[in-house]
């Protein structure tokens, strides 16, 4: 993992109202999600690679967007569950 990957998810979990779309993107990228499709502000990530040593609450993420760039705070929440992101990042932070 490079230096920008965890800046990203440490800007992630520190809960901002709205988070950039793209760098959501890559963080659920490294973790194996990739988007599937699109339906107006709908984007749906679906588990393709699963990470070693990773538990995962869903396979399936569905994040609307607004205005197609910036997602709201509850939407971050839910990734942030489903990953145990914060537990990774205790083991994983340098």
């Amino acid at each position: 993992m490079g230096g920008k990957d965890l800046k990203r998810i440490e800007k992630l979990l520190r809960l901002p109202p709205e988070y950039d779309f793209n760098d959501l993107e890559k963080v659920l990228n490294f973790f194996g999600f990739y988007k599937e499709n699109s339906k107006g502000s709908h984007n749906i990530f679906v588990l393709k690679q699963k990470q070693q040593d990773m538990i995962y609450e869903a396979e399936q993420i569905t994040i609307p967007t607004v205005k197609g760039r910036k997602v709201r705070k509850p939407y971050l929440k839910l990734i942030i569950k489903i990953l145990h992101l914060e537990e990774w990042y205790e083991k994983n932070k340098k």
